[in-house]
């Protein structure tokens, strides 16, 4: 899905953005397979595309902020037909789920396949991330950078506890593969990304049943095993950079970017724009590469990139579209008559959860994967009946 189909300069058009375009020729004709039913979020989302649309006309590079937005839209056209195919048939939900937990093992056979033969294994370009700052290797799998895989295997941790309640199961292949994950995110040395899975398993041991509290505090002590007895194995245990040199590097980079954000507070500087933005006004932002510089595309956090390009009124819309199905979820996780819900919401909740936490430090929709699978996790939250903003018990 992440694989380019144009050149960047026709515009970096991607198998998933050729895809979703397809799909709307193919759907004319019938607009009520193309519209979700939740209107309050379809209304939410068009509203972000007009602040969007006008953010990119006052922004400084009109053309290139319309490129991107052509892209961030197919994203939308992906939850509105998936919302609506998850409303009709409530079970296709295990289909999605298989596809996600499918997609991690793919990953992680792909991650053995670099262990074995080395980075050489490689469907892109390797951010220098992998290798280039530390003694041990941070394995990416076929994502381009570590710290994005560690990402997507942050959160596909928490899909391999949700099972299929129409199946019988061994009950132990579950949770034998989500700790396999967790020696996967091990091998990537990523802490943002190791930091959501802690949120999200602390979120599981408060909310979850008994066996689930037992998995925590296993979980716990596999970390703490690993890191006393086997550290020198994980790249996550053995990174070179010093965490407080690393922190003032980051508020620097962060400084310089709620700067532009103050000096462009409503519209911001237009959606895709940041690094175009920083190349003319604000050049002390670069990465410096063995004596080569680039100027960044993002300040080292999701949510300031976000805010930035977005501005406060498209930032708080986009953050107002995941964080409301989380909180919706979560109060049916805590209503005992929603008890058959219960495992599948919280689970796909802490796996956003970790996400959102990991996401404080590490951009991570540049790849269209990490992107798919928020989009993906937040049409399940939102697709049920009873998760709704204005939805009550009495409606049973």
């Amino acid at each position: 899905m992440d694989l380019f189909i144009t050149t960047q300069d026709w515009g970096g058009y991607k198998v998933f953005d050729i895809i979703s375009y397809f799909t709307v020729i193919l759907l004319i004709g019938k607009p009520k397979n193309l519209i979700s039913l939740r209107t309050f979020y379809t209304a939410v989302s068009l509203l972000l595309m007009v602040v969007l649309i006008i953010g990119g006309l006052h922004s400084e590079f009109i053309a290139r902020s319309f490129v991107f937005l052509s892209q961030f839209i197919t994203v939308f056209i992906y939850a509105s037909i998936l919302v609506r195919q998850l409303h009709q048939e409530p079970t296709f939900i295990y289909d999605v789920l298989k596809g996600l937990k499918f997609s991690c093992l793919f990953s992680l056979a792909f991650l053995a396949m670099q262990l074995i033969f080395g980075l050489s294994v490689a469907l892109y370009k390797l951010n220098l991330n992998a290798s280039a700052y530390d003694s041990i290797i941070r394995y990416p799998s076929y994502f381009e950078d570590p710290q994005k895989y560690g990402q997507f295997l942050a959160m596909s941790s928490f899909i391999f506890l949700i099972e299929n309640p129409a199946k019988k199961i061994n009950s132990l292949i579950n949770p034998a593969l989500f700790f396999l994950v967790i020696v996967a995110l091990f091998l990537t040395g990523v802490r943002a990304a190791f930091t959501g899975l802690c949120v999200g398993m602390i979120i599981i041991f408060i909310f979850g049943d008994k066996k689930y509290k037992l998995l925590g505090i296993a979980c716990t002590a596999v970390v703490i095993i690993t890191a006393v007895f086997f550290s020198n194995h994980f790249a996550i245990f053995n990174r070179g950079a010093d965490v407080n040199d690393t922190a003032s590097v980051r508020y620097a980079y962060w400084a310089g970017a709620f700067k532009i954000f103050l000096q462009n507070p409503f519209l911001g500087i237009g959606i895709g724009n940041y690094q175009s933005y920083v190349s003319l006004h604000s050049q002390d932002q670069f990465w410096l590469f063995f004596g080569t510089y680039e100027y960044m595309d993002h300040p080292e956090s999701g949510y300031l990139k976000l805010l930035v390009e977005f501005g406060v009124l498209g930032f708080i819309l986009l953050l107002f579209l995941i964080f409301l199905p989380i909180i919706n979820a979560f109060r049916v996780i805590i209503n005992p008559v929603f008890a058959n819900e219960k495992k599948l919401l919280l689970f796909v909740s802490a796996s956003l959860i970790c996400w959102l936490v990991a996401f404080v430090t590490v951009y991570s929709f540049s790849d269209l994967r990490i992107g798919i699978f928020v989009v993906t996790l937040v049409s399940i939250l939102i697709s049920p009946p009873h998760i709704s903003p204005f939805y009550t018990s009495d409606e049973i």
